[in-house]
């Protein structure tokens, strides 16, 4: 992985141990929210709500002294 100066990274849920490996070597530099679920309320305009989590983030390598 270190051979890619940039990375695209996809993960299933919101948890942060999928970037785990990456946590030394990588910072995050942009994150893409996607659909999640949706949320009804009849007391709301509109009633419909649509809820989004981070799924996939873009990293650049950190480049160090060496």
């Amino acid at each position: 992985m270190l051979k890619f100066t940039h990375l695209m990274v996809g993960i299933a849920n919101s948890s942060s141990a999928d970037l785990q490996p990456y946590r030394d070597t990588h910072s995050v530099i942009n994150v893409v929210e996607a659909f999640s679920q949706l949320q009804l309320s009849l007391w709301t305009w509109p009633p419909v709500k649509i809820i989004t989590e981070p799924r996939i983030y873009l990293l650049k390598r950190r480049f160090t002294d060496g």
